[in-house]
């Protein structure tokens, strides 16, 4: 395979198509060149932080009139010049040449420019299929363009930097979800029409633990025999004491997965068996994220897989009215839109959701799966990652 030292790119909206070609092996340049017009300054900077990662150097080329095309021309051939100038080819190895031009990104005026530039100077251009990860040599019409398939290496910090989503805490993409608390994530979403009118007081009773993890029962609770059916299913499994009085959740583990953190790690644990099925190239629960707005969000399930980024809200909570699972929706709309406009998201309910959040789930392009659909939930999300692009 032909590699070359440095990759010219255009940056866009979709980061992650300058980015993959450049970690895929064999074609990993020493140098890339990123292209971006004044108001994308902070996105080059972003892209330059995962380049740096990867031991790769970056530089800028600012374009300031986006309509100025005899300046964008002579920007650009300045710059190939440059490259060219500096280019020390080494006789010992001739499948490194200088400079390759990423046409994917940018505005189409942008890669019309380049790309004619570089078929004037007869020098190589490619172009990322988004739908298909793989990649071309133009010109297409040649018949014996040279392409081939993107290797899956992105991984979810370098995607989510490319973005300006700062992890806050680390990643463990090879958590392991005790026994016990698979048992009873079984017994759960199996037996839904037992457990699921009780488990919103469970998880309130969670919810109010002090410093000791212990949270007191109401006497008409003492007395509800759905409630202490729920009851007796985490205390056999050892998760939780109860000694006719108190709730003791023992340590911050067992309190979170009684309240509501049990579908996390549910739908964590499928989606970790369809790893190879899907090739899931990397997989995160409960990941603490700072948006570039500054504000704090966590990631209930996100994973990468054909260089594509999913994210999975999970929810255990019943929904009275529209608005808060509106609200929810909401936050995930918001949070996949920081990101490629190639990103998926779904939201695990496990109760129903109102008609006015499916269409409003709709209308967000956000898939909903709930109540009895999370038995199939392997089949379900196979299904949601092979649906086609609107």
């Amino acid at each position: 395979m032909q590699r070359y030292k440095t990759h010219i790119c255009l940056v866009s909206q979709n980061e992650e198509f300058n980015i993959t070609p450049a970690l895929h092996s064999n074609f990993k340049p020493d140098n890339v060149l990123l292209i971006h017009p004044t108001w994308f300054r902070q996105k080059a900077e972003n892209i330059a932080e995962v380049f740096h990662r990867h031991q790769i150097k970056t530089r800028f080329l600012e374009i300031k009139d986006k309509k100025d095309t005899v300046k964008i021309t002579e920007q650009v051939n300045q710059a190939i010049d440059n490259i060219l100038n500096q280019y020390k080819p080494d006789p010992q190895d001739n499948k490194v040449s200088p400079l390759v031009l990423n046409v994917t990104g940018g505005s189409q005026l942008l890669g019309i420019i380049c790309y004619e530039i570089f078929t004037e100077r007869k020098l190589p251009a490619f172009y990322v299929n988004k739908a298909s990860d793989r990649l071309y040599f133009l010109p297409l019409k040649d018949q014996n363009s040279y392409q081939f398939d993107l290797e899956d290496r992105l991984k979810l910090r370098d995607y989510l930097l490319a973005y300006g989503i700062k992890p806050v805490n680390e990643m463990n993409p090879h958590e392991q979800i005790p026994k016990n608390h698979q048992k009873v994530c079984h017994e759960l979403i199996y037996q839904l029409d037992k457990y699921q009118k009780s488990l919103g007081k469970f998880n309130y009773y969670a919810s109010q633990t002090g410093k000791n993890f212990q949270s007191k029962i109401t006497p008409s609770d003492r007395h509800d025999k759905r409630f202490m059916a729920l009851v007796r299913l985490f205390t056999d499994m050892d998760i939780i004491r109860y000694d006719g009085k108190l709730f003791d959740f023992k340590n911050e583990q067992n309190r979170f997965f009684c309240n509501g953190g049990w579908l996390e790690e549910y739908v964590f644990t499928e989606l970790r068996s369809l790893k190879k099925q899907l090739m899931i190239q990397d997989i995160v629960m409960g990941l603490e994220i700072e948006l570039p707005c500054g504000s704090k969000n966590e990631l209930d399930v996100a994973f990468m897989a054909n260089n594509r980024f999913y994210l999975i809200e999970c929810k255990t909570k019943r929904y009275n009215g529209h608005t808060a699972g509106n609200n929810t929706l909401y936050k995930l709309d918001t949070i996949k839109h920081y990101g490629s406009t190639q990103s998926k998201a779904l939201l695990v309910s496990y109760h129903k959701l109102t008609h006015s959040n499916r269409r409003r789930a709709s209308d967000y392009q956000l898939t909903i799966i709930s109540a009895y659909q999370i038995k199939h939930l392997k089949q379900h999300i196979i299904d949601w990652m092979s649906e086609p692009e609107n």
